[in-house]
């Protein structure tokens, strides 16, 4: 791909994501107010929170969110850190993972570095061991059908052991799926779909990781 559409994806991308935050700093206020207590105009909030902003364009206007409101600057700009004071107790960082393409084509998925989400607290509740945990997002890659287009995924590294009903990350030839597994008459069947049809079965796969967790992304 030309590296001018790759950075164009890549603005884009900063543009929704920087978007999406503004929108967690905005909560339930209005447009109106909000706008007007930040002192922007709310044609300009409107292109922010639709993510039709460069990021270079909106730093100026990230800085005044972040001095009226309290939020971390560098978190409204890059996602990195915590939001604010409040968010500490409530929230932890987990690293964000990409696929690597390892030897003999076996997909890996490895820590991206200084790329931290947001993860709840509760969410990781009965949840032993969490150091080898790590977030998908299917803007990082398309993981088929079980999950959605604004879903993160929470998961254990570690944990490759189907049980029955579970899901779990699986490289199916040269991709990534979300996978379902169910036990039927001492055998295991691994599907792509919540439905367990015949053509949805898949016979050849490898286990990556346990999805812990499915969650939106505010």
């Amino acid at each position: 791909m030309p590296s001018h559409k790759v950075d164009q994806q890549f603005d884009m991308r900063q543009a929704k994501e920087i978007g999406d935050r503004v929108k967690i700093v905005l909560g339930n206020e209005s447009v109106t107010d909000f706008s007007r207590r930040v002192g922007i105009s709310r044609q300009w909030l409107h292109d922010i929170l639709g993510g039709r902003t460069p990021r270079k364009a909106s730093i100026a206007t990230l800085s005044s969110i972040s001095d009226i409101t309290g939020f971390n600057l560098e978190w409204l700009v890059t996602g990195r850190g915590m939001p604010n004071e409040g968010w500490r107790a409530k929230t932890t960082l987990v690293s964000r993972l990409a696929p690597k393409i390892g030897i003999r084509k076996k997909i890996i998925l490895e820590r991206v570095q200084d790329e931290l989400v947001l993860v709840p607290m509760s969410l990781l509740d009965g949840l032993e061991n969490k150091t080898d945990l790590g977030v998908l997002t299917r803007e990082t890659v398309d993981l088929g059908g079980l999950i959605g287009p604004s879903d993160q995924v929470l998961v254990d590294l570690q944990d490759q052991k189907l049980i029955d009903g579970g899901l779990f990350i699986a490289q199916v030839e040269n991709r990534l799926l979300a996978c379902r597994s169910t036990k039927a008459h001492s055998v295991w069947l691994v599907s792509s779909t919540e439905n367990l049809a015949v053509d949805s079965l898949i016979a050849e796969y490898r286990i990556i990781g346990r999805i812990r967790l499915v969650w939106k992304r505010v």
